[in-house]
């Protein structure tokens, strides 16, 4: 009761809102409006067992078993926002909602069966100290929040890289390749690894991820997941 008289006060001083429309959130609501919940686009790719994400990740020295995406990912749109916010804008704890909300809609479906550790794509401690924050590590504790799997801190960035947003395909793979390394690597042998990432565009910076790890550690078997991901023409 007291918690609840609480939040209400709270709710008067901060209103929460809509991080789409800018609905004031009823009680139980969370990021999204129900409307806008309803209106996700979601991609619903993790049904398929070789799709849009597979393609894109074709190039990972072995198959990557199983890869999910939240929503499409759009540059103009109001749903895009809940990754700009929480990237750049001091709200990496949208990524943990969003996290917890993808997470117990996958569980149903099977999606995080015998996988044993999930690995956040890693910043480079320069930007880490420049933002603050690893927005994919909450993601990555927001699904661990809902299915008990344990977030590893195993991936390395070894040196930072300039954002990917203005680059071409190629210049994208050129700026994320060799970024990456694995620390502990017999803590991972054998283990089923779900790497975690806010969004996937062309899958250079996933496809690194993937490579370092299979690189340091050839017996592991890869799954992937993001929020967004971004339509390709």
């Amino acid at each position: 009761m007291m918690k609840r008289i609480v939040d209400s006060l709270l709710d008067l001083i901060y209103p929460r809102v809509c991080e789409v429309c800018g609905r004031s959130l009823l009680r139980g609501e969370e990021v999204l409006c129900l409307h806008c919940a309803f209106d996700l686009p979601r991609t619903n790719v993790h049904n398929d067992p070789f799709n849009t994400i597979h393609r894109r990740l074709a190039t990972v020295s072995v198959p990557v078993e199983r890869a999910a995406g939240y929503f499409h990912y759009y540059r103009e749109g109001g749903y895009n926002d809940i990754i700009h916010r929480a990237k750049y804008q001091g709200r990496p704890s949208l990524m943990r909602a969003m996290g917890e909300r993808f997470a117990r809609e996958l569980e149903s479906d099977g999606f995080f069966d015998d996988i044993d550790i999930i690995l956040p794509v890693p910043i480079h401690w320069m930007k880490m100290i420049r933002r603050g924050y690893n927005q994919s590590a909450y993601l990555a504790d927001g699904i661990s929040n809902v299915t008990g799997i344990p977030v590893g801190d195993n991936l390395r960035a070894v040196r930072g890289h300039s954002t990917q947003t203005s680059r071409s395909d190629f210049s994208r793979w050129l700026n994320a390749r060799s970024v990456y390394c694995v620390r502990d690597s017999a803590k991972l042998a054998g283990r089923h690894i779900l790497v975690v990432d806010d969004v996937i565009t062309t899958g250079a910076t996933m496809i690194a991820c993937c490579n370092a790890i299979i690189s340091a550690v050839p017996t592991v078997r890869l799954s992937v997941l993001s929020l967004g991901v971004a339509h390709m023409s």
